[in-house]
């Protein structure tokens, strides 16, 4: 009798683990583009954009081809404000939340996003200004501010210059191009900075595995049950 508990068992851990295999697939691909919300509560900047207080979605605009572009939308997804150029940046302790960093800026101006971070994540996007705003905003932050090699205007053009960032003054230094756009390369090394999964894996392997387990402990007493007697 309990051996064949432990079959019934077995067969029925195996048979969910097939059919959870479809949909677990299915949830991570919902969030490929590694989309996250952010509500502000005042109006903030971003490369060539302003943005008015709302809530905002956060995406990857082309994650199978170039990890370094973040689209940002309205809440719903129906309005696009822009695509903008990111690099890598590290920090020492990953936030336990999506996280904004913004930029220092007066009382009576808006602060500009400076990076962006995912849950448990090291490694986070530092938004690159075109060349003109990173001056403005480099002067009123007291710190400097990632932008290209050229002059800049239009955001578009941050992505296909050398990487730059202007100190306040106007000063340049040029970012070691280890440093620079992120890219689907830089991407795949940064990933084993995290420090925690996000919440889309699947657990069939796991599930698969007790089944297996299972399945090997009714032999087990068969075998043994068929030797005794």
């Amino acid at each position: 009798m309990l051996t064949r508990k432990l079959m019934c068992a077995a067969c029925a851990v195996a048979l969910w683990a097939v059919a959870a295999g479809p949909m677990a697939g299915r949830a991570s691909a919902q969030t490929l583009d590694e989309r996250v919300f952010f509500t502000f509560s005042g109006p903030v900047e971003l490369p060539g954009v302003a943005l008015s207080p709302g809530r905002y979605m956060f995406r990857l605009a082309d994650p199978n081809r170039d990890s370094s572009i973040v689209q940002v939308l309205s809440a719903d997804g129906t309005r696009a404000y822009g695509m903008f150029i990111t690099r890598y940046t590290e920090r020492l302790a990953p936030p336990s939340d999506p996280e904004i960093r913004f930029m220092e800026s007066p009382a009576d101006t808006p602060p500009a996003i400076k990076t962006m971070w995912y849950p448990g994540e090291l490694t986070g996007r530092e938004f690159v200004y075109p060349k003109d705003q990173a001056r403005r905003l480099a002067n009123s932050a007291g710190e400097s501010a990632p932008t290209t090699g050229a002059d800049t205007i239009k955001t578009e053009r941050t992505h296909t210059t050398a990487a730059v960032r202007v100190r306040p003054g106007g000063r340049e230094t040029t970012v070691n191009e280890n440093a620079g756009v992120a890219s689907a390369a830089g991407r795949s090394q940064a990933g084993s900075s995290r420090t925690r999964l996000p919440g889309t894996g699947s657990t069939t392997p796991l599930v698969t595995l007790v089944g297996l387990c299972l399945l090997a402990a009714a032999m087990a007493i068969r075998g043994w049950r068929m030797v005794r007697f």
